[in-house]
């Protein structure tokens, strides 16, 4: 593991079972924002804090923290949980638990493709908690990114869904529409929301941005998006100068000062 970062273990509320997640603290003795960073489907914890993929991409996100007095955590969520309820209420302590340890109530949520979607997903639920947001290439509507995936030999990512949801949305239909952040925007009212997406992104298409972008702007919110001409679905977690910018951006609809 690379210096600097540390495993915490806890026990969950929801259910009493041990999680995890990773955390690098900021260099100084203050701290001025939280942030949280989801992993994508079939992946884990560490690949928020590996330097070696995405052109070194975590790196940069983390030297960025570190230089502005971040801290930065990368929590195990359950895996491919698509935001469920077991990830949520992991999710919800783990940022109650950061805000009295770090005496600050700035919290960032980001994450790509899965971590996008349920950065999408946990903040529409929990618009109070959270401070401003960042979703790279993520679903907004899961009901249709289920039948997308089915249709699309991409069967094995839909099961993942149905798994994590405890069924098709034939037969789940209230659980997939509660974490379908399309349907919920005018939570986010109040909060900068900035999203990236390749424009020729194959597996989550970028209608589920152009779509959430659109109703959003009708509902007044906040919104940086930046499309990625030519971009795929890795393209967002790429490039990290288009992070950087979202970063920067959310900052200023940020008040950043300790409590």
């Amino acid at each position: 593991m690379e210096k600097g970062v540390e495993e915490v273990i806890f026990v969950s509320p929801f259910d009493g079972l041990t999680q995890s997640y990773l955390i690098k603290k900021p260099q100084g003795s203050i701290c001025y924002c939280i942030a949280i960073c989801l992993h994508g489907a079939t992946n884990h914890q560490h690949q928020g804090m590996d330097r070696n993929i995405f052109n070194g991409t975590f790196g940069y996100i983390q030297d960025y923290f570190q230089k502005n007095n971040y801290v930065y955590v990368c929590p195990e969520y359950r895996g491919d949980s698509w935001m469920n309820n077991a990830a949520e209420a992991d999710i919800l302590y783990l940022i109650n638990r950061l805000k009295s340890e770090f005496k600050t109530g700035n919290v960032i949520l980001m994450g790509g493709s899965m971590g996008g979607t349920s950065t999408l997903i946990f903040s529409t639920r929990h618009p109070d908690i959270v401070s401003g947001v960042l979703a790279m290439c993520p679903a907004t509507d899961m009901e249709k990114l289920y039948y997308q995936w089915i249709f699309n030999n991409q069967k094995h990512l839909a099961y993942g869904i149905e798994i994590a949801y405890g069924g098709t949305p034939e037969h789940k239909k209230i659980e997939y529409a509660k974490r379908s952040s399309i349907k919920h925007i005018k939570k986010l009212k109040n909060k900068p929301v900035a999203i990236i997406h390749g424009n020729s992104d194959n597996l989550i298409s970028v209608e589920h941005s152009r779509s959430f972008v659109k109703k959003a702007e009708k509902t007044g919110i906040k919104i940086f998006y930046q499309e990625i001409e030519h971009g795929d679905h890795d393209s967002p977690v790429k490039q990290f100068s288009f992070i950087e910018k979202a970063l920067l951006w959310l900052e200023k609809g940020i008040s950043f000062c300790a409590d």
